[in-house]
């Protein structure tokens, strides 16, 4: 059955995900108004912070009926034990699915440093990890080559398949559509398989949206930033980000072997405004409100 653009665009928006930190989860009780349940809710681990409490968070996003996928963080695992017991507390909890993650810690822990070593312990699955969610770096990454980039991705798809794990990508946040949809052409004649999960950024800021971007590394920002120079009069006024949303419904609907599978959104802070706007693109496929 061919699905319209507005279709695509509103299953897209039903489908989303959202990245929390476990304290603003812990403020809000929980509640996440205009999330349905049932929804993913991805609970970041920073550096610094204890699983535990990402564990809290996960235990109230459950008692709040939603789907917690907590990030496990390679660099933040201080041996094998350290993550039998992070996947043994998941399990416990009835949460097996996770985000793995190399983290943002400049020094690791202990004993691993990326992901791929994560997943050759087989550990994740041993303990009953079904789900696991990797990281997709549609502009590349500071520390790796575009060909690095293709090869760990092609050896986690490897991994998940040999030890019968759903894995999916989660890709950082992007402003322009473009190098985004290039990039999935690139993955898929490289002989990449897993869906992806494009990265959103939620209805906050330029002034926001560039802070993060420099700090995430994602180039696009210092290229928003310049178009966005002349325009001062909206450096505190929310983005749209319906365009980026539109040309990923335009690819799943015009191209059938497409990886383009969900969105998942990065609010960073502005979490009210941007779960509102996407449950009116969720019932109008037009992105105002209903």
């Amino acid at each position: 059955m061919i699905r319209s653009l507005d279709q695509v665009r509103a299953d897209l928006m039903r489908e989303s995900s959202i990245e929390l930190l476990p304290s603003r989860i812990l403020e809000l009780s929980g509640v996440l108004p205009d999330l349905d349940r049932g929804s993913r809710v991805f609970v970041t681990w920073l550096p610094g912070v204890p699983f535990v409490d990402v564990l809290a968070a996960c235990d109230l996003l459950k008692l709040c009926g939603y789907l917690p996928v907590p990030h496990v963080a390679a660099r933040s695992i201080r041996d094998t034990e350290h993550l039998r017991d992070i996947c043994a507390a998941l399990i416990e909890r009835d949460i097996p699915r996770m985000l793995l993650i190399a983290g943002g810690a400049d020094k690791p822990a202990g004993i691993f440093t990326d992901t791929v070593q994560v997943l050759e312990t087989e550990i994740p699955a041993q303990a009953g990890i079904r789900t696991v969610y990797v990281a997709g770096h549609p502009e590349g990454h500071p520390q790796a080559s575009e060909k690095q980039l293709e090869q760990y991705l092609l050896r986690k798809q490897e991994l998940a398949r040999a030890q019968g794990l759903n894995m999916q990508i989660i890709t950082q946040f992007c402003f322009d559509a473009a190098p985004v949809l290039d990039w999935e052409k690139r993955l898929r004649a490289a002989g990449i398989k897993l869906p992806i999960n494009l990265g959103v950024y939620g209805l906050t800021t330029p002034k926001t949206l560039v802070r993060y971007g420099l700090a995430c590394g994602v180039g696009q920002s210092l290229r928003f930033m310049q178009k966005q120079r002349w325009k001062l009069h909206r450096w505190f006024t929310p983005c749209n980000p319906k365009g980026m949303v539109d040309a990923i419904a335009g690819s799943i609907a015009e191209t059938p072997d497409t990886l383009f599978h969900g969105l998942h959104f990065y609010p960073f802070g502005a979490i009210a405004r941007t779960l509102e706007w996407r449950r009116n693109l969720s019932c109008s496929g037009t992105g105002e409100p209903s």
